[in-house]
């Protein structure tokens, strides 16, 4: 992938796209940045710096190749703190990032390499910066728009990070300003072109047909030329290649340094700019040439060929001179517009972030009440988005009538729970002593058999009948019967220590667990428990 995007950037370099007169894009560092956007690596400059070292050929300096340099060394920088999270680069900080290079660097670069190395003319350098700055900004919004069709296409395919918001607001706001801010440019541009083109073309087939009718050298003739402009010249080739000129070294010096190279600059065919032939900056070649045009005459005397020439210099400043504040337009409104919709984008997300904080709110009187709302899930705050409200208030309905159901769960868990401790209880305890039942004491007749074994600790185990439950119960019934052993039981646990447990094992026999006493330490408690039960 990475050699066809370099490929690409190659490609897009060798074929500027024309925008005003003089004024090309190179679009070779689309690619470049859609790289570092996509993985912030030295790749992205690589790309670029090799697609830039066409514009040394093309433009006859190097400074370019440098300016084109720093700015994608700029971006891979600034992205590389955030390589962590993709949203920051895919969010729509990269154009804020051009648009400060630009001002910062770039622009003043431009004024630093073209006015105080290479010496062109303010203007020039003017048109210049403005067309790089340009041509930067409108790069990198083309490989940002490029990023969010990629996204967009994985995000389809269920694969990669998806779409981010405040980047999809950026891309559509910048591409909604700026294409029909440069289709109005640009119709502006090659209208002003054409006027200017037809009142050169106008004035020079004018002379051009006065000279054919008019006898070269006569008063006539030189008249009409310094009336219609002291700087135009002609030169009159009869059929007989016989040579008439008002210039002859003006004529001679286009012949030997001059060339027919402007035609790709120049709408109407019928108009031709010599420019020079010597290696420099197109620019200043198109401000030192000439305008030229030729045609063919028949008279009674023969066939002429005239050709008549004028400075282009003029013409040439004033048509960069507007389209510097063409593309100047077209810069600002791409500069506000990053800055507006960066604006608006976040203060979107501000709202999105505001529907989505899981702070506590005031909840509704009528949510207030259900006690429910104290644990469950906060409901989520309304934002001044009419759709994110309405969308906030369906979710917050749900939330309430799931706070709900989870508030009557736990209470039946809580139920639940009451009655599984009840029911253990009842299954282990016996109702009418409090004491533990015989299942009771098998369990922790086990356990603590077990632990005593591990541990090594002395274990004992003490059992005790109560022979006068049977003629209690006999003589003075059930009632003397149950307060007997209900007696029998307190006086045992009051005897007893924290670590030991006490069963009713059957109707007239107790067990008591006592853990870490010896078999002295047993006597004496044993001792001490029949005391306690005598006094009952």
């Amino acid at each position: 992938m990475l050699a066809v995007l370099s490929g690409l950037a190659l490609l897009l370099n060798a074929l500027p796209v024309p925008l005003f007169y003089g004024v090309h894009v190179l679009l070779g560092s689309v690619p470049a940045i859609f790289v570092l956007l996509l993985w912030p690596r030295w790749w992205g400059v690589a790309i670029g710096v090799l697609a830039s070292l066409q514009t040394w050929p093309l433009w006859g300096h190097p400074w370019a190749v440098v300016i084109f340099t720093l700015e994608l060394m700029w971006l891979w920088l600034w992205l590389r703190r955030f390589e962590a999270t993709e949203d920051a680069r895919s969010n729509g900080q990269v154009m804020l990032l051009a648009i400060g290079y630009w001002l910062l660097i770039g622009a003043p670069l431009v004024f630093v390499f073209y006015g105080l190395v290479m010496r062109i003319d303010p203007a020039n350098v003017l048109v210049v910066a403005v067309k790089q700055s340009f041509n930067g900004i409108l790069n990198t919004e083309l490989a940002f728009a490029a990023l969010v069709i990629t996204r967009a296409v994985q995000a389809r395919r269920n694969s990669g990070p998806g779409l981010s918001l405040r980047g999809v607001i950026i891309a559509l706001a910048l591409l909604a300003l700026t294409l029909p801010t440069l289709v109005i440019s640009i119709t502006a541009g090659q209208q002003l072109q054409r006027a200017v083109e037809q009142g050169v073309l106008d004035g020079l087939r004018t002379i051009s047909l006065a000279v054919s009718r008019v006898g070269p050298g006569q008063e006539t003739n030189r008249l009409l030329i310094e009336q219609l402009g002291g700087d135009l010249a002609y030169l009159r080739i009869a059929g007989d290649g016989s040579e008439a000129s008002s210039d002859a070294a003006l004529f001679n010096r286009l012949e030997r340094n001059f060339t027919d190279g402007g035609r790709s600059q120049v709408s109407n065919k019928d108009l031709a700019l010599l420019i020079p032939r010597a290696n420099g900056p197109a620019l200043r070649k198109w401000v030192n040439g000439y305008w030229s045009f030729s045609n063919q005459y028949k008279s009674p005397d023969g066939t002429y060929l005239v050709q008549v020439v004028e400075p282009a210099r003029a013409a040439v400043i004033r048509m960069q001179e507007h389209s510097s504040q063409l593309l100047a337009v077209s810069l600002v409104v791409v500069v506000l517009g990053t800055l507006l919709s960066s604006f608006v984008s976040t203060r979107f997300e501000r709202e999105f972030a505001l529907v989505l904080d899981t702070r506590p709110v005031q909840l509704p009187e009528e949510a207030t009440t259900d006690r429910a709302q104290a644990s469950g899930v906060a409901p989520l705050r309304l934002s001044a988005v009419s759709e994110l409200r309405t969308l906030a208030g369906l979710i917050n309905e749900r939330i309430l009538e799931a706070n709900r159901l989870s508030g009557a769960l736990q209470e039946s868990n809580a139920s639940l729970l009451r009655s599984q401790r009840e029911l253990e209880r009842q299954l282990t305890i016996d109702p009418l002593t409090g004491c533990g039942n015989r299942k009771a004491l098998e369990q922790r007749l086990q356990e603590e058999w077990h632990r005593a074994r591990r541990s090594g600790e002395p274990l004992a185990c003490l059992c005790f009948a109560l022979d006068g439950v049977g003629p209690a119960y006999g003589t003075f019934g059930a009632q003397a019967g149950d307060a007997l052993l209900k007696a029998a039981g307190r006086a045992l646990r009051g005897r007893l220590r924290i670590t030991d447990y006490l069963f009713r094992s059957s109707e007239r026999q107790f067990v008591v667990i006592a853990t870490g006493c010896n078999t002295v330490d047993a006597q004496q408690l044993g001792r001490s428990l029949l005391t306690a039960i005598d006094g009952v």
